[in-house]
């Protein structure tokens, strides 16, 4: 275990080492369409998101990996107790990384993110952050599109791979809602019944059209509460079971 950690300490200084020197850290990648590659960026921590994706290739590399989690702040906020009880076993990866859009899926995606993986199962929920009015917003038909483009590069990259792509969650009001169920809608004919399945759990997290369930989630009603990743564990987990079959 120490050889491990030591191994991914080295590979995250090496890859920081690189990247410090890449004009890429030095600000947000320009304003461009949800379709379209561009890496994170905090302006607090200029280097942060690029240590978190370094981290994450260097744990690809290690392999041993069945089910693979890629999206933003709502994927990689996993509860760990539910996590490790319920995903753990299946050798499962968490590489969602908090602000990101199919954008920064994408980037990462390009970059290695899955190079040399071959998961029984990807499981994708991304878009949610495509929906403020910064460089990585877009119009419904354009997220959807940002999607489909995740989701083909993930069929380049792992082919063998089942790709269980969730419906972004409802969050905070109708506004956020509406536009939500509009993008998940077109996402449902993305399912070909075999290499891409589709599962929208709204209905999970909803108490009417417009509302969540306050319960499931934190404080901002986006990011989610214990209780609300059972829900979601619970919600995917007999697709997730057919799907690794």
């Amino acid at each position: 275990m120490r050889c491990i950690i030591t191994l991914l300490f080295l590979t995250s200084l090496a890859w920081l080492a690189a990247a410090d020197a890449d004009p890429l850290v030095a600000g947000p990648p320009a304003k461009d369409l949800p379709e379209v590659p561009g890496w994170g960026f905090y302006p607090a921590y200029p280097t942060a998101w690029q240590g978190t994706f370094a981290g994450q290739v260097a744990r690809a590399r290690q392999g041993g990996i069945d089910v693979v989690f890629i999206g933003d702040s709502i994927t990689q906020g996993w509860d760990q107790e539910i996590w490790s009880s319920t995903f753990a076993p299946l050798k499962a990866v968490n590489f969602g990384i908090g602000g990101d859009s199919t954008r920064q899926v994408l980037w990462r995606i390009d970059h290695g993110l899955v190079d040399g993986l071959t998961p029984t199962v990807v499981v994708l929920m991304i878009g949610t952050n495509n929906l403020y009015n910064d460089g990585n917003a877009g119009t419904e038909e354009e997220i959807v599109r940002g999607i489909t483009a995740v989701t083909g590069r993930l069929r380049v990259k792992s082919p063998s791979a089942k790709i269980l792509l969730l419906g972004i969650l409802p969050r905070q009001n109708a506004w956020f809602c509406n536009r939500i169920s509009g993008i998940n809608a077109r996402l449902a004919k993305l399912e070909d019944g075999r290499s891409i399945r589709f599962l929208d759990m709204g209905a999970a997290f909803s108490d009417a059209p417009g509302t969540v369930k306050s319960d499931l989630f934190q404080k901002d009603q986006l990011h989610l509460a214990a209780p609300g990743y059972r829900v979601w564990a619970d919600t995917m987990q007999p697709l997730l079971t057919e799907l690794l079959r």
